[in-house]
């Protein structure tokens, strides 16, 4: 709230602040299609990540039907490298025997 001083000359006084200052006329209006177009940028960029995030959801840039795509590439990299962690093991558990003179 602000207490008006002189009407005619528009001064106006804050009296949290006591500062004396003129008077904003909101006459000024500004078009919000520009700044709803941006913020509807935004928001699909968001949703887009949000989605790359989860599984089951369609990413941003991707044809129909490829929503559970990276469900199954998970799963073939985790079986890929369960293989070949596996391997390593027994390699590494053979050259112990190997060594040990267990055969």
């Amino acid at each position: 709230m602000k207490i008006q001083i002189s009407p005619e000359t528009e001064l106006v006084m804050d009296p949290l602040t006591s500062v004396i200052s003129k008077q904003k006329t909101l006459t000024e209006k500004r078009s919000m299609i520009a700044l709803i177009q941006k913020l509807d940028e935004t928001e699909r960029a968001v949703d887009s990540l949000i989605n790359a995030l989860a599984p089951d959801k369609p990413l941003a840039n991707s044809w129909r039907g490829r929503e559970k795509t990276s469900v199954g590439a998970g799963m073939v990299t985790n079986i890929f490298y369960g293989i070949v962690a596996g391997l390593l093991v027994i390699g590494v558990f053979l050259i112990i025997i190997f060594l040990t003179g267990g055969f």
